[in-house]
């Protein structure tokens, strides 16, 4: 793991650079991160996808180049898209099956989505608890896309304490879902 922390300090990482440590990085990473989207969502298919699409965030960060720990910063893309996924499901999915057609297919996808409304209370819940002006500068930055320095322009401080704020908030959501 060092070796791969190592490799992906690298500022302003050339393309093949970029790709090579990326590479490396799913190598190490990769079947622990497949174990984890099977357990959290019980199928192997969505899980590979949710792995690639893990990656592909990961790849397309701006920060890539200064991350001091990617193993982490992956397993918080990992979380993020479960929790997106769960929101998606909340919203867009509901099971309609009249009883009468019922085969026992549909309980697969009944715990899925109980799943999915955990993850969606919890991450609620994580939310609620959160002091109002790290719960603010978290959302614009998740929810309204802004780049840290377009919030604290938006908000009248400085960098760092929009920084500040993003890692408490991250901190917090993640002990929410670890105590869980």
């Amino acid at each position: 793991m060092s070796d791969v922390r190592n490799v992906l300090r690298l500022d302003g990482t050339a393309p093949s650079e970029r790709a090579t440590c990326i590479e490396q990085l799913y190598e190490a990473e990769g079947p622990r991160l497949l174990r984890f989207f099977q357990r959290r969502t019980g199928d192997a298919h969505s899980a590979a996808d949710l792995v690639q699409d893990a990656f592909i965030r990961l790849a397309g960060s701006r920060r890539f180049g200064d991350l001091a720990n990617p193993a982490a910063y992956l397993q918080r893309i990992a979380r993020n898209l479960l929790v997106d996924r769960a929101r998606w499901r909340a919203t867009h999915e509901a099971l309609h099956v009249p009883l009468a057609e019922w085969d026992g297919q549909g309980a697969a996808v009944q715990e899925e989505t109980l799943v999915a409304r955990d993850m969606l209370r919890l991450y609620e819940q994580a939310m609620a608890e959160l002091p109002e002006r790290t719960r603010t500068i978290f959302l614009f930055q998740r929810l309204d896309g802004m780049t840290y320095r377009e919030i604290a322009n938006e908000l009248g401080v400085t960098l760092w304490t929009v920084e500040h704020h993003m890692k408490r908030a991250i901190a917090h959501i993640d002990r929410v879902f670890e105590d869980a």
